[in-house]
């Protein structure tokens, strides 16, 4: 009687299966860990933005004084005391397709935030949450202070 050697279909299987499920959990990981990553990403870009627009009204960056409107995917730099999305010198920010803003709670209402020439300071403090849009659970926030300061949460 010989013997031979190899792989029963069997044992090919139960390799094939582990495989499957090995594959399947670091597809998970990767995507959630994709996803983290966008918001944290678009929490910086909040933060840049608001500094950003600090920054200009501090430096009277062509005279004016600058604020920033909060869409529900986009940070807009405006010039001025009111925002106008027909504006052409807006400066807008995209945020990923994978984040929205799911709050914007500013003293006094409304979506945007206005720094005060030569102080720098804001009467529209509070603070903006994004979120995940597949999982709103997920989320990140950024708070003005009346210093204009900001403060990623």
């Amino acid at each position: 009687m010989s013997k031979k050697s190899g792989f029963t279909l069997a044992e090919t299987l139960m390799v094939v299966a582990i495989t499957v499920m090995v594959a399947g959990l670091m597809m998970f990981s990767f995507s959630s860990y994709g996803s983290t990553e966008a918001i944290s990403k678009d929490q910086a870009r909040v933060v840049s933005a608001l500094e950003k627009a600090r920054a200009m009204t501090l430096d009277s960056y062509k005279s004016s004084q600058y604020g920033v409107h909060f869409g529900t995917s986009t940070v807009t730099i405006f010039s001025g005391v009111t925002y106008s999305a027909a504006n052409s010198a807006n400066i807008v920010t995209n945020l990923n397709s994978k984040v929205k803003i799911k709050t914007v709670a500013v003293v006094g209402g409304g979506s945007d935030i206005i720094f005060n020439r030569l102080t720098g300071e804001t009467n529209q403090t509070g603070t903006t949450t994004l979120s995940l849009i597949s999982s709103a659970s997920t989320t990140r926030s950024v708070t003005v202070f009346a210093t204009g300061l900001v403060q990623p949460n």
